[in-house]
């Protein structure tokens, strides 16, 4: 309702290790020069579009996942007139809201960490909260309505499929 997703990518695993390894540790399958490193950046294919291809992916029997999915929620209220931000991270099941930049509330695994009242930014989630009340009641009404259309569409369908198997044309 409110806030953006955060998205976290290459959820299979896909990591780069960007220092430099030392002489003696070196391994010989790493690239030595920029034109073989370029070779094994996999690039997509334009004809097929569906899946990167480079020499080293295309040696990789089960080539890694790749993808996005949501890690958590954000929302900023400096649009809003608040000066107040609150994360929502679903990995570690944290909940925490910063107002002016302090830290004044963190719920961790719905055990109470941190709380520092103030009216402030305590009105600010009450209007929130009444806010998002009222646009989840009017989505609910939008998804009845849409679920009652959709059930009379399959019940003039179901009605028309058997008028027509028992030749009955209207």
């Amino acid at each position: 309702m409110f806030g953006q997703p955060i998205v976290g990518q290459s959820e299979g695993g896909v990591y780069v290790d960007t220092n430099r390894l030392e002489e003696w540790d070196e391994d010989e399958s790493e690239p030595r020069n920029a034109l073989e490193m370029m070779k094994k950046i996999p690039v997509m294919d334009t004809d097929s579009h569906d899946r990167p291809s480079s020499e080293e992916w295309a040696e990789m029997d089960d080539p890694i996942p790749y993808g996005t999915r949501t890690v958590g929620w954000h929302f900023d209220g400096l649009g809003r007139g608040m000066h107040l931000e609150i994360k929502y991270d679903e990995a570690t099941t944290e909940f925490v809201v910063t107002y002016k930049g302090y830290q004044v509330y963190k719920e961790v695994k719905g055990e109470l960490n941190a709380y520092i009242p103030h009216p402030e930014w305590e009105g600010w989630i009450d209007q929130l909260f009444k806010k998002a009340r009222e646009v989840q009641r009017v989505m609910k009404e939008e998804e009845f309505e849409e679920q009652m259309k959709a059930a009379d569409r399959n019940k003039e369908n179901w009605l028309r499929e058997i008028a027509s198997r028992w030749g009955i044309i209207k």
